[in-house]
């Protein structure tokens, strides 16, 4: 992989673009009766449409060029077979977490296929005592509500499947998800939870992260407080980490600690052990149903043309609209409210993966990378921010997504569809300023692109595809950018930074010569809580030698 914009097909995708930058959407329509055909296809039980986007033929092949120059086929073989992208690049086999026929992959002589293998194993014996009621509680009864205590990917991506899958929820156990470090919050949610029949997962790979372990501590002692003794711990949290003895240490019995591995970033938890939340509210067959799906999309991705490969066509018109249209911001719009959570669920898969300034040999990058993702669900959108996607300055690509087919008795699924079908053609034609019936603010100019996802329905195996087909998207613009997918720095740093201003004493704070803005917030923070706790009430700064800056 090189500097992308060294490359001629770079060069000429630049003259592609002045060109197409004066044509209409609907201008190349009127061109070509067959486009809707040309730029189409399914996969599974993904039907793409990507025929209302700024591309010809010539460009597509010209992306297609890029993308064969900055070896990107060589690069998912490689990512097949657990090999490192690049040397900088760690071996990240995120597939063999859904490859259900356990092909060896090996990463430092270990096979990493067996380990998932004996983890489902696991989760499916956890699943069977927890679903059938031989699990109970220190009364003895059943257990009916499973709380899971993690952030970032440790919950997140299992929170959204749980939400986008609740038709197929057992009736007897209910999901809930914390994330936030807002302690009022989860005290609220404990209220409303009956401390015998509640179970708690604690979802940390490291067993340190800040918010997870402050939140398991608040529920630690909640169970103990009610339950009368510390033994109760052992019945009602399961532990999901890498770092068995602080689990361990905790409280929790050994054999309810399932595994998480090294070399995984966290955004591709939900299809491990992460998943348990997902597995016991739809059962383990539906969890492997989504891995079967996700695996379907693997298989096309590492085995279809480029030219026809849904992930590389979905990743290249980002960098398309990234690189030389200068589009920063792309909207994921799902038409179907079970998939509220996916726009910021991928808001973690794509910008953590592509969100980097910096390239493989660790020069600063001359090119955009990673889009700004953002996105809500439903049509109740469309009298919201939908007027700025109509007819504001900025141009904003979109992935419309809707399900074709209900299979629970949605009897609004038609209806839904009909309001995808047209905002995504409103977009692109606009109205014609002789359509208007007075002032020229009635105009809308159109030709704002989009891409439309049409999924045959909304079930574990439709959502595993989907699922894969953006992770898969993210990996191929690493590709294209000459970037490290599996790296987060950024992430890591802002955690440091917590934890040194969360242990440290004034003085040890001042020693680090932090910037006056931060010292100044959090004096008046400590102010504020001491007024609180003091019951008074005065406002402005404290007087110089009161605060941390005398220790300078």
């Amino acid at each position: 992989m090189a500097n992308p914009t060294t490359l001629p097909e770079w060069k000429r995708l630049q003259a592609l673009q002045a060109h197409m930058g004066q044509q209409h959407l609907l201008d190349l329509f009127e061109q070509d009766p067959e486009r809707f055909k040309r730029f189409s296809f399914q996969q599974g039980n993904i039907f793409i449409d990507y025929s209302k986007n700024f591309i010809n033929q010539d460009i597509v092949d010209n992306l297609l060029a890029l993308a064969r120059h900055q070896q990107l086929v060589p690069a998912i073989e490689r990512l097949l077979r657990g090999q490192n992208l690049a040397p900088p690049v760690q071996a990240v086999p995120y597939m063999s977490l859904r490859d259900r026929a356990f092909l060896p992959v090996c990463i430092d002589g270990t096979d990493v296929s067996s380990e998932v293998r004996n983890a489902l194993f696991s989760m499916r014996r956890l699943c069977e005592e927890i679903r059938s009621w031989s699990w109970r509680g220190y009364n003895g009864k059943p257990l009916t509500d499973i709380v899971t205590l993690g952030v970032g990917g440790s919950g997140n991506g299992a929170e959204m499947v749980c939400h986008a899958l609740s038709p197929y929820h057992s009736p007897s156990l209910n999901s809930h998800f914390v994330a936030n470090a807002d302690t009022q919050a989860f005290k609220e949610k404990l209220r409303n939870l009956r401390p015998d029949t509640t179970l708690f997962i604690i979802s940390s790979k490291s067993f340190t992260t800040q918010e997870t372990l402050q939140n398991a501590r608040l529920a630690k002692a909640w169970l103990i407080a009610n339950a009368g003794n510390s033994d109760a711990v052992r019945q009602h949290f399961i532990a999901i980490t890498s770092n068995r003895g602080e689990a361990e240490a905790f409280g929790i019995a050994p054999q309810h600690i399932l595994p998480v591995w090294d070399w995984m970033p966290g955004r591709y938890s939900l299809w491990s052990t992460a998943g348990l939340p997902i597995a016991l509210a739809i059962g383990m067959e539906r969890f492997e149903q989504l891995l079967d799906g996700a695996h379907q999309m693997d298989q096309h991705f590492v085995s279809a043309p480029l030219a026809s490969n849904m992930p590389v066509i979905m990743a290249l018109l980002g960098v398309w609209y990234a690189n030389f249209w200068n589009l920063s911001s792309h909207a994921i719009l799902p038409y179907s409210e079970l998939l509220e959570a996916l726009p910021g669920y991928l808001q973690h898969d794509l910008m953590e993966a592509t969100g980097k300034s910096v390239d493989l040999e660790g020069k600063p990058v001359e090119y955009v990378t990673g889009p700004i993702i953002w996105g809500s669900a439903g049509t109740k959108n469309q009298h919201t921010y939908f007027q700025l996607l109509h007819q504001g300055t900025h141009v904003v690509p979109a992935d419309f997504i809707v399900v074709a087919s209900d299979t629970h008795g949605n009897e609004e699924t038609s209806s839904t569809f009909f309001h995808f079908l047209a905002q995504s053609e409103t977009l692109m034609r606009g109205s014609d300023r002789q359509d208007s019936t007075s002032s020229s603010e009635q105009v809308l100019p159109g030709n704002k692109p989009s891409t439309c996802l049409l999924l045959a329905d909304l079930s574990p195996l439709t959502l595993g595809q989907l699922l894969a087909l953006y992770e898969h998207t993210a990996l191929v613009q690493s590709v294209i950018w000459n970037i490290n997918p599996f790296s987060h720095w950024g992430t890591e740093l802002g955690k440091r930074y917590t934890a040194i201003l969360n242990n440290a004493s004034a003085e040890q704070i001042a020693s680090e010569h932090h910037d006056c803005s931060t010292l100044g917030l959090l004096e008046t923070f400590r102010r504020i809580q001491g007024d609180n706790s003091r019951g008074n009430s005065h406002r402005g700064p404290l007087p110089r030698e009161e605060s941390i800056y005398s220790v300078f």
